[in-house]
């Protein structure tokens, strides 16, 4: 029986600062049934402050321990990982709020770094560039959000914070560890909090490549969700449990029947 349901929220739950129709009415739905709501995304521009004051703007209440940002994720596996050494970021405010949050230490120097911590950057120069060349040659750890190639906004699709690492791993020949999905990092940490077990939680996203692995790669159930990146023509060997034309319909599928 599904006893929490784990949101992407680009694509899923949002485009932008629009809310998708209906989006704050079934997260409403499932937590007056008793369903757990968690919230879990790639984003890496905001921390989990920034992340429940959007929500709340859209009508949809969280508290910060049900959400999960690759800001945070970034922060904790950093501080678990390499407490010792200094960051230098390639990245936006919310990664620098969930470092301070956490305690690390963070550098601009190059020649300092012991870790490159990397996430969607809208103000990247090729300094920061030449700088992150640099930490990785010298022997600096390697850390991203994520290697999502793209992000639905108002406009469109566009780049991606695995544009800027693919760049960066081009260029320095060094492999990054991926603490966003589709690395189930984050499931055991997301369970062991929140006293969930794996047959219990179902992962809804828009993406097959992130949201969708990543529940295979956890061993959990998965909706597809087709308000963002993902369509049914992109569903081939990778296939979900679940394939709803968006989240407003998963309170109809979840209640209606046993799962």
């Amino acid at each position: 029986m599904i006893k929490a349901v784990i949101f992407d929220l680009d694509g899923t739950i949002y485009i932008g600062n629009t809310p998708l129709p209906g989006a704050a009415e079934a997260v409403e739905k499932l937590k007056t049934a008793g369903i757990k709501t968690i919230f879990l995304t790639n984003a890496a521009t905001g921390s989990r402050a920034d992340v429940v004051a959007k929500l709340s703007r859209m009508n949809i209440k969280a508290e910060r321990k049900e959400v999960y940002t690759a800001s945070y994720l970034l922060a904790k596996y950093i501080t678990e990982n390499h407490k010792a050494k200094k960051v230098f970021v390639i990245g936006e405010k919310g990664i620098f709020d969930e470092l301070n949050e956490a305690g690390a230490q963070k550098t601009e120097e190059a020649g300092e770094a012991g870790i490159v911590a990397v996430g969607l950057d809208r103000k990247l120069t090729y300094d920061k560039l030449c700088k992150a060349q640099i930490a990785l040659s010298k022997g600096a750890a390697f850390v991203v959000s994520s290697m999502d190639h793209t992000y639905p906004t108002e406009i469109g699709e566009i780049p991606g914070s695995g544009a800027i690492v693919t760049a960066i791993a081009f260029a320095s020949g060094k492999k990054p560890y991926i603490v966003g999905k589709p690395n189930p990092y984050v499931l055991e940490l997301i369970g062991k909090e929140h006293d969930l077990k794996k047959n219990e939680m179902l992962m809804v996203g828009d993406r097959i490549d992130t949201d969708v692995v990543f529940a295979k790669n956890s061993g959990i159930k998965s909706a597809l969700v087709l308000s963002g990146t993902s369509k049914k023509a992109n569903i081939k060997e990778i296939v979900p449990d679940y394939v709803l034309e968006s989240v407003r319909e998963l309170p109809a599928v979840l209640l209606a029947k046993p799962q």
